[in-house]
């Protein structure tokens, strides 16, 4: 009776560890690095061209630093001193700004998103493609802008269009004074935050390595 009980035992243990491996699975990754230009990370370890991201990696670049990956069809680009994570979500990826700036190239029906300081979502809008620039400011305000499509920000779950070559600095602390580049407040509230024109998106450094970085087939 002990030898019968201790071998229904023997194969409960193996039955369990054969069954194991099924429904855990191999973790699909949600992006892949397409570029890198100077020192960039995921996590502690160099990130090079091929390299798989999954959900909950965090990339990094130093000042001299540029990253880009895909994510489904979209692409982001990481400019210098720049921290961005990765999430996995129901609607599919969301590349969550920690610090510094990111250019993005987004196309219709695509399930992946921009978000930054907690109240931020950024998706292209109209079902067209999108190509814009995203920055955190400080604490409390970020720049976004277009250079390509219109923009869909939503800021507190409130939606407010950001045309094409079009960029607005702002404001999420509803005390915050005029002032900036030019321009009157579009919108003010802690709900929506408050918006300064600073117009087109300004060229220079973050532009030559998104262009050089991206092969003609790539949005």
């Amino acid at each position: 009776m002990r030898k019968l009980v201790q071998l229904v035992a023997i194969v409960a243990v193996v039955t369990s560890l054969a069954v194991l491996p099924a429904f855990a699975g191999p973790t699909t990754p949600t992006g892949v690095v397409v570029g890198t230009n100077g020192p960039a990370n995921i996590g502690r370890s160099l990130a090079i061209d091929g390299t798989s991201i999954f959900d909950g990696d965090t990339l990094t670049t130093g000042a001299t630093g540029a990253l880009r990956i895909r994510i489904g069809d979209g692409q982001l680009l990481l400019a210098g001193n720049t921290s961005v994570t990765i999430y996995k979500t129901d609607a599919g990826v969301s590349a969550t700004l920690l610090g510094g700036t990111v250019r993005f190239a987004m196309v219709p029906g695509s399930s992946f998103e921009v978000r930054t300081l907690n109240v931020v979502a950024v998706n292209a809008t109209n079902g067209k493609p999108a190509n814009g620039q995203l920055s955190i400011l400080s604490p409390t305000s970020f720049q976004v802008g277009s250079t390509k499509g219109d923009l869909d920000v939503s800021v507190n779950g409130i939606s407010t269009t950001v045309e094409e070559s079009k960029a607005y600095r702002v404001s999420l602390d509803e005390d915050a004074q005029t002032g900036g580049s030019g321009g009157s407040p579009r919108g003010a509230g802690r709900s929506k935050g408050l918006w300064w024109i600073v117009g087109l998106i300004s060229a220079g450094t973050a532009i030559g390595i998104w262009l050089a970085f991206t092969s003609p087939s790539a949005p």
